[in-house]
This record gives C-alpha cells, structure tokens and sequence, in this order.
C-alpha cells in the first residue's frame, strides 16, 4: 500500500508524539483549560457579571475534565490511525 505524504508525515510524526505521552495529554488539557477560563471571563466581561473565584475555579475544572476526555479520545483516535497506517506499509 502507497502512503500519501501526509500519511507518511503523521506516522512520522506520531512515532515522536507517542514516546511523549505525557507532553501531549498536558498539552490537549491546557489548551482546553484556557479555552473553558477564557470562555468564562468573556462572558463576565460582556454580561457585567460579578466575578467570583469559585466560578472561576468551577470552570477550570470543567476544563481539566474536558481536557482529559478529550486527549485520551484524540489519543486513542491517533493510535488507531497509526497502527492502521503502519500495517499497511
């Protein structure tokens, strides 16, 4: 089976990400952290609600649980693909 460059490019790719589990779970789940916060203090701003650090930390730990889910479902999506990808070469 040919492999397209972008296939190639992410096998490649993956082959480094996978020896890092832990930097790309961190990453998926800071993005998705600051994501949910920042979503949160806009919407303060914009509504000129009051501020509230348990609202604050209620979001940021919504984000921490999206972020989890999210990194293990974009994980695992990730090494089927690969692993398909792989036995095929």
């Amino acid at each position: 089976m040919r492999l397209s460059e972008k296939d190639r490019k992410f096998i490649k790719d993956w082959q480094v990400k996978r020896a890092s589990k832990v930097s790309f779970f961190l990453g998926v789940i800071l993005q998705i952290v600051l994501l949910t916060v920042t979503y949160k203090l806009v919407l303060t701003f914009i509504f000129k609600e009051i501020f509230d650090l348990y609202i604050f930390l209620e979001f940021a730990i919504f984000g921490l649980v999206l972020g989890l889910v999210m990194a293990f479902l974009k994980y695992r999506m990730n090494e089927k693909r690969y692993k398909r990808l792989k036995s095929g070469k």
